[in-house]
């Protein structure tokens, strides 16, 4: 059975959450919220955090997966089909990062946009992951954790003395619906609290778990905050129009004068982490799948799932944009439904023989 550390998932958390909301959620809480940007992101990371919280609540109360849970209250054919929409879910949610992604590395790394093979490769690694598991996710945060930490350490201290931080006031300029619409169109980008959910079972339960994962998290969330502080004051007025905002707001600093963009290298290493954690909702999908049909070779499900993805980001590249408003501002329920109503809701599964009384 796939087994990750718990340790591993507070790494998770910690380095490797904080980098999918650095490249276009910036901009768009910028267009939503303007200069209260933080406050939109931070109802945000509150609700992920609630959610975080029980699920690992939950993980100290039983020792069975998310899957045991399910049958032991609907049976095995009921499982499989929540599972069977949960893989659905996992591959539809994994469009618009895979897209992002995409046109992060298309527009930064190369002068002139080559053809779409040269992101091909990725779909190599994600298939690679597939195979191997819930130990290839706890592996690269293990991995991730000093890429990210000395990246982003060296990316905002160059980034800091441009920032102008008198254009976050006044607080509450953009009022509740600006607040609400970016914390509202900012949902799919606020997933990772589903993954412990599928987590459960595969880790052990250790003393003061619950802590750990939360302090991760919350490190992760002070570095987003940080990063969006920093973003808004380089840019204010223009933030919405900083796409890919990672390579944007270190641009400015002296020191290019005498050594070249010097943050590209950080931004490149920065890369490699976020590479691997746009797998993971790919190998949860095949994870959901594997569990619907075990006896299923894991190559098959894992193919099928990544030659899906190759072909949408081939049939989608060029509708970055329109998929986005899609997602944002049209298909909101969906996250809401699948990332915090369902875990909430799986507190009340039978837990069963797997239950924990300490």
């Amino acid at each position: 059975m796939d087994k990750i550390k718990l340790r591993q998932i507070c790494f998770l958390f910690a380095g490797m959450m904080p980098l999918t909301k650095m490249i276009v959620y910036p901009a768009m809480l910028a267009y939503q919220a303007k200069n209260d940007l933080l406050l939109a992101a931070f109802g945000n990371f509150l609700l992920e955090g609630a959610v975080i919280a029980l699920v690992m609540f939950l993980a100290s109360r039983t020792d069975c997966t998310f899957f045991d849970l399910l049958q032991n209250t609907f049976g095995k054919i009921g499982a499989k089909i929540i599972y069977g929409l949960f893989a659905a879910f996992f591959l539809f949610s994994a469009i618009l990062p895979v897209l992002e992604q995409k046109a992060f590395v298309l527009q930064v790394f190369y002068e002139n946009v080559p053809s779409f093979l040269s992101f091909a490769p990725f779909f190599a690694v994600s298939f690679f992951a597939s195979v191997k598991g819930f130990k290839s996710i706890g592996r690269a945060a293990d991995l991730a954790l000093p890429v990210t930490a000395i990246s982003l350490a060296v990316i905002l201290l160059l980034s800091l003395p441009q920032a102008e931080f008198s254009a976050l006031l006044p607080v509450g300029g953009a009022g509740a619906k600006g607040i609400f619409s970016g914390s509202l169109y900012g949902l799919n980008w606020y997933t990772d609290c589903l993954y412990p959910l599928f987590f459960l079972g595969h880790f052990k339960y250790e003393k003061h778990g619950a802590a750990k994962v939360m302090l991760a998290y919350a490190a992760g969330t002070a570095v987003v905050l940080l990063f969006l502080t920093v973003f808004y004051g380089i840019f204010s007025d223009i933030a919405l129009r900083q796409i890919n905002t990672i390579a944007q707001i270190s641009k400015y600093t002296t020191a290019y004068t005498t050594l070249g963009r010097i943050d590209l290298f950080f931004i490149f290493a920065a890369a490699l982490p976020l590479v691997f954690y746009l797998c993971v909702p790919i190998q949860m999908c095949v994870h959901c799948i594997r569990k619907i049909a075990p006896a299923c070779n894991p190559v098959f499900p894992a193919a099928a799932v990544n030659g899906a993805m190759l072909l949408a980001a081939i049939f989608l590249n060029y509708s970055f944009f329109e998929v986005q408003t899609l997602f944002t501002q049209k298909l909101w329920w969906v996250f809401a439904l699948f990332c915090y109503a369902v875990p909430i809701l799986s507190l009340l599964l039978k837990r069963g023989k797997g239950e924990r009384h300490e």
